[in-house]
């Protein structure tokens, strides 16, 4: 198989790295601005709990319906600054909307809005990873755009609170958050300023569909353990504060270990690239699926304070592999012209686990306790594990390095 993308100089113009690392990057920090100030606007314009969810779940609507077309556009586009740029304009729009809107109908819109262009930024970024770097190069940039992304998702919500009012909410100060978000947006729009172009190989395979992708060796696996390690990450950091409740550590005790997780998480990205130079893909997917839920394991059964740090710092390094190497394994696995949608479909995915962990892990909580949501997780996580090594000892999946 020819991996069809044809860079014609290393590194290829357009910037291969820097672009979609500090574009995925402000996205998270336009995220983090917006996410928590539109809670806050929710609220001053009378909004109950209940209507609060409903303006955050308008977040997750318009990206599961448009994450297959999109990625299917990206990969048709030889410009790769239009899907992200585009997406940044539409990011603008909807922080604009924010800041201006005086009922709950318009804050819904724009959560919609957030939802669209951040998808489209994100999966323009991946996209000019997987169509400008050689493929043996993915890791290193998946790896440092997810670190990039953790780093902006720590420094949003610290915008958001200096920006909204370090001692109250006032209306002003909603609104001059939402604008403080329109300019990074902006900014993040002049990042995908480029004419870099990318043309496929000739005699590239022709694009394919969905189910194709999916039944493409590797894909349907590789989507599973994204989902897995991402909706632990969310179990973890919504339920860890439930758990440490019940057992009696304290809320700043609870942040820290929290806080521990994001820094481990992060170093092991920025080193995936030389870990995958070291050991394959599959061994690193087994390891930190596995290694993973033991740490899981030793929260759910053994929750004390020295147990948990030691969990979450070393399981956090654990789960800061999933994300950028299910995103290598999923391009590898794809010819050239299909990368771009199979992206997409690994971020739909992680898009509905991610809506539907949080309904699940309430119905098991309510009948078994909050033990037993870390358990579910773990069985996902060895799950995932297990798939993996089988597939591994069966023989390599088919396709090519660059």
């Amino acid at each position: 198989m020819t991996t069809g993308s044809t860079p014609t100089a290393w590194p290829p113009p357009g910037g291969w790295l820097w672009r979609p690392l500090v574009g995925a990057t402000l996205s998270q920090v336009v995220l983090g601005i917006v996410r928590p100030t539109a809670s806050y606007a929710a609220i001053d314009l009378g909004a109950d709990g209940v209507m609060v969810g409903v303006i955050a779940a308008a977040f997750a609507i318009l990206p599961m319906l448009l994450a297959v077309p999109v990625g299917r556009v990206s990969g048709r586009l030889g410009r790769l600054g239009i899907i992200p740029g585009a997406s940044a304009i539409v990011l603008v729009a909807a922080c604009a909307l924010g800041a201006l809107a005086h009922d709950l109908a318009t804050l819904a819109v724009a959560g919609a809005l957030l939802g669209a262009g951040n998808l489209g930024v994100l999966l323009g970024a991946q996209s000019w990873i997987s169509r400008s770097a050689p493929s043996s190069r993915y890791n290193d940039g998946f790896g440092w755009m997810t670190a990039g992304m953790a780093l902006g998702q720590a420094v949003g919500p610290l915008v958001a609170g200096l920006v909204i009012g370090p001692v109250e909410v006032t209306s002003d100060g909603i609104a001059a958050a939402f604008w403080s978000a329109a300019a990074v947006s902006a900014g993040l729009g002049l990042v995908f300023l480029s004419r870099a172009t990318r043309a496929y190989a000739p005699g590239a395979a022709a694009e394919v569909g969905t189910l194709e992708i999916l039944r493409r060796p590797g894909v349907a696996r590789y989507l599973v353990v994204s989902a897995a390690v991402l909706t632990t990450v969310d179990i973890l950091t919504a339920y860890l504060p439930v758990l440490g409740s019940a057992v009696g550590i304290p809320p700043v005790l609870i942040g820290a270990m929290l806080a521990l997780r994001g820094v481990t998480s992060t170093l092991s990205r920025l080193l995936l690239g030389p870990l995958s130079r070291r050991w394959s893909e599959s061994g690193l997917i087994v390891a930190s699926t596995l290694g993973a839920a033991i740490c899981v394991a030793l929260i759910a059964l053994a929750p004390t304070t020295i147990v948990l740090f030691a969990a979450l710092g070393v399981g956090g390094f654990f789960l800061g592999m999933g994300q950028p190497l299910t995103m290598t394994a999923v391009a590898i696995a794809l010819p050239a012209r299909a990368r771009s949608s199979g992206l997409a479909l690994r971020l739909l995915g992680n898009r509905v686990a991610q809506t539907a962990t949080p309904l699940l892990a309430a119905m098991v909580t309510a009948a078994a306790g909050v033990a037993a949501i870390f358990i579910l997780q773990v069985a996902g996580l060895l799950v995932s594990a297990a798939w993996e090594s089988f597939a591994a000892r069966r023989g390599p999946d088919d396709y090519d390095r660059a």
